[in-house]
């Protein structure tokens, strides 16, 4: 059997058109909000990117970017002294070190302190038994004491390392 065509139902769009205003009005207002909405989140988009980067504030006038220098090094000069031994014989260690600061300001600062610097290492020198500065653990536990000591010694300015240039335990 063959299917009798049926004509198409009309829609609401179809049956009843009210006029031409009311149909465009969508249109026009859609338009309207891609014309001027979509430039203005992509001018929000690319501000906030500007804005969080940091290129905005420099382009505007924000603060200047502060320069960081380099690390500044300071030597330290040559400590020799004669280490705590309980037997009777001498036992002497000669230091040579560098002081690594974080940044020039505070070198001027450093040169001045380095009288009590010179003796924080002296007198913890004096205190050590030459046991305490065999091995690679012994160098390491000596940085390590010398370094918390000699930012007490220089406080406030910024001490990041003590480096040891020769280190001789006789």
């Amino acid at each position: 059997m063959a299917k009798t065509p049926t004509a198409p139902r009309p829609s609401q769009s179809d049956a009843a058109p009210a006029s031409d205003d009311a149909a465009t009005v969508p249109a026009k207002t859609r338009s309207k909000l891609l014309l001027f909405g979509a430039p203005a989140a992509l001018l929000l988009v690319l501000g906030g990117g500007l804005w969080f980067s940091g290129a905005l504030s420099g382009l505007v006038g924000g603060h200047k970017p502060i320069r960081v220098s380099g690390p500044v090094f300071i030597k330290v000069p040559e400590i020799v002294a004669n280490l705590n031994v309980t037997d009777g014989r001498d036992s002497y260690a000669k230091l040579e070190a560098t002081l690594e600061l974080a940044n020039s300001a505070s070198a001027a600062e450093v040169r001045h302190d380095m009288p009590r610097i010179i003796d924080v290492f002296q007198t913890y020198l004096r205190a050590m038994h030459p046991s305490e500065l065999q091995g690679a653990s012994g160098t390491y536990r000596l940085r390590e004491a010398l370094i918390n000591r000699v930012r007490i010694a220089a406080a406030p300015n910024v001490i990041r390392n003590v480096l040891f240039e020769e280190l001789i335990v006789q």
